[in-house]
């Protein structure tokens, strides 16, 4: 598809990946409730407008810890053969701006 046309399409609101935008839904919620209760420490009941946001961290919390070990196997030489359900850095980058801890 050349750039025109994903240009038309994304001023038309194309959504290219859900699990992007489900990204990016989570990650304003948390930065609401972050900004309201002074840390990220959410319990896993907690809410921000309607969105589950504690479950959200317990989410992303998994899946960078999951990052973590897949980053220490490979340090030891170890072969990974998939990164699933793994956060990625630029994702765990965005929560450690939010709160660092």
């Amino acid at each position: 598809m050349d750039e025109a046309r994903v240009e038309q399409l994304e001023k038309l609101g194309m959504v290219w990946s859900h699990f992007d935008v489900a990204w990016e839904e989570g990650l304003a919620a948390a930065r609401g409730w972050a900004a309201e209760a002074g840390h990220l420490l959410a319990p896993l009941d907690a809410t921000r407008q309607g969105y589950r946001v504690g479950i959200w961290l317990k989410n992303a919390r998994a899946a960078a810890r999951k990052a973590a070990e897949l980053e220490e196997w490979r340090a030891e030489g170890l072969l990974v053969e998939s990164a699933a359900g793994a956060l990625s850095a630029e994702r765990r980058e965005q929560l450690a701006e939010i709160d660092p801890s």
